[in-house]
């Protein structure tokens, strides 16, 4: 009889280290597959978004993932300066955000974050504010365009000055009669450099006044369109 009870509780014995071992195996599954936890030296388990210590016990672990604790973690497992600089961290209370777009406090939170940049009343906001800065763009590469083409025609009327500066001192003189010095041509004849120099001052004014017609075009049929 006492070998008999001997032999079965070795038996449940084996039985229970066997599913142990199973359980071990699944803990140590669940922990690698998780992102948020990791084992210690120790043997416990840590969750990495709290700091929490965990018995390594399957039972541990999975009151541990159903608990507040850490569903309260997950909602803020989630980097909010991806929505920057539209969503901005409150200056007073650390557990909200703003919105710069709607001017709304947004609470601190994955789900209601998700939430309000999906919403039709930040999108709205969103599409009108890429608007502005898209006019003003274009708004500022005109003006610099006109500050170009003014340049450019500075600098070849400055050219123009300084061929005419020159020229008088090239002249040829011509024969002495009558004790008086002329001169062969008395009227010189505008050079090829020259007048290529006054054909792009035309041009690049033509194009100016162009641009400025275009831009009062558009104008005055976004004006239209507004109405």
């Amino acid at each position: 009889m006492n070998k008999n009870k001997e032999s079965v509780k070795q038996t449940q014995n084996i039985k229970a280290n066997d599913s142990n071992m199973n359980k071990n195996k699944e803990l140590q599954k669940l922990v690698q597959n998780n992102k948020h936890f990791e084992f210690l030296p120790s043997g416990k388990i840590k969750c990495i978004l709290t700091n929490h210590e965990i018995l390594p016990t399957l039972q541990e672990f999975n009151n541990y993932l159903n608990g507040k604790s850490y569903k309260n973690a997950q909602e803020n497992d989630i980097d909010f300066t991806q929505f920057e600089p539209y969503i901005v961290q409150h200056k007073s209370d650390r557990n909200k955000l703003y919105c710069n777009l709607t001017r709304q406090n947004i609470s601190k939170k994955k789900s209601v974050v998700l939430k309000h940049v999906n919403g039709k009343r930040y999108k709205y906001y969103l599409s009108k504010y890429l608007e502005e800065q898209a006019k003003e763009e274009q708004e500022n590469q005109e003006s610099n365009q006109e500050d170009e083409v003014q340049n450019e025609l500075e600098e070849l009327n400055n050219l123009i000055n300084e061929e005419e500066e020159i020229q008088p001192k090239k002249q040829k003189s011509g024969i002495l009669k009558g004790g008086k010095k002329i001169n062969k041509k008395k009227v010189k004849p505008q050079s090829e450099e020259q007048i290529e120099i006054e054909k792009t001052i035309q041009n690049k004014q033509t194009q100016q006044q162009d641009g400025k017609q275009m831009k009062k075009l558009k104008n005055k049929h976004q004006k239209e369109q507004k109405e």
